[in-house]
């Protein structure tokens, strides 16, 4: 088990750097937009049975995104070892998404400071669900930060520490759940029962990685000379403050380590909701906290990184010592 673990961290730091020299490669034969597209075609079929079809499509798409995962490393695996590596990584490659994430919320800041809301606005509405018609400048940046902020649990560090368990099959579970969550995993007609099961699913997946997103970030903020005790101490303090058990904890200690606040009203489907503030920090209409966002971003995937390789050096060792 010790070399498993050691192998997929491998996996994981060659594909956390991949991403970083890539980023997430655009084509139609991404393993998530396939599982966005047979999503859609089941929740066509069984949205007519409620939670029940809400249920069952997330049993269906994890089982199939598991399933052929495995297939492949198991075909890959019969050819050699290091083609068996290669798969896994590649496949890891494809679940996280950070230089990805640092891209589209630059592509809201440049126009942003050109004066252009309106760019801004088209540019957001490709990472949020939330309705980004009318945003003023305030709104535009608060949902650009807790885009990045949740987005560093969600798309590097939960993949990241399934693969490190479970190797790529690990990676695809969490990726087949975590898409359902933002496909259906909304309060409102037509999902509130339907897309229910897939998001607590998510919520119980996620419960690990957010709580040491709080610990990472916080680092990452020292790391890059932001305020590490603030974004400790708001972490701690708003951690719980919104509606998911998750969510708060890395949006807190972004907005502690940038001296912002985050949450607020926000309207989604042309529902209006207001949601409890995030941190007491008094940078509220900078542009400049979209580009420290991507930065504390960036700096918390490193420090992943970095700890990976670390953790991977002391399983190495201990199993050459083990097998001496």
């Amino acid at each position: 088990m010790t070399a498993f673990i050691a192998l997929n961290l491998l996996c994981v730091i060659v594909a956390l750097l991949l991403d970083h020299f890539l980023g997430d490669p655009r084509t139609g034969w991404h393993p998530i937009c396939l599982l966005g597209r047979l999503n859609r075609r089941l929740e066509n079929w069984l949205y007519s049975l409620g939670f029940t079809g809400g249920a069952l499509l997330t049993l269906l798409s994890t089982t199939v995104a598991v399933s052929s995962t495995l297939l492949l490393l198991w075909m890959a695996a019969s050819i050699h070892v290091v083609v068996y590596l290669a798969v896994n990584t590649l496949i890891i490659f494809f679940s996280v998404s950070a230089r990805s994430m640092v891209q589209h919320a630059l592509a809201v800041h440049a126009p942003l400071v050109a004066g252009d809301l309106e760019g801004a606005r088209q540019a957001l509405a490709m990472i949020v669900s939330r309705d980004t018609a009318g945003m003023d400048q305030e709104m535009l940046i608060r949902s650009t930060v807790e885009s990045v902020a949740e987005n560093f649990t969600d798309g590097v560090l939960s993949p990241s520490m399934y693969a490190a368990f479970g190797g790529a099959a690990g990676a695809m579970l969490f990726k087949a759940v975590s898409t359902l969550d933002s496909m259906i995993g909304y309060r409102n007609e037509r999902y509130e029962r339907f897309g229910k099961f897939a998001a607590r699913t998510d919520d119980v997946l996620n419960f690990i990685p957010a709580r040491l997103s709080l610990v990472l970030i916080s680092v990452a903020a020292f790391c890059c000379r932001l305020n590490a005790g603030n974004a400790w101490r708001v972490g701690r303090h708003f951690r719980h403050a919104h509606a998911s058990p998750n969510s708060a904890h890395s949006m807190a200690a972004f907005a502690g380590a940038l001296n912002t606040r985050l949450g607020g009203t926000a309207t989604y489907f042309g529902i209006r909701k207001d949601k409890p503030y995030i941190g007491n920090g008094t940078r509220i209409n900078e542009a400049m906290l979209i580009t420290g966002a991507t930065g504390l971003f960036s700096s918390a995937t490193a420090l992943l990184t970095l700890f990976a390789a670390v953790f991977y050096l002391i399983l190495h060792i201990a199993t050459r010592y083990a097998c001496a």
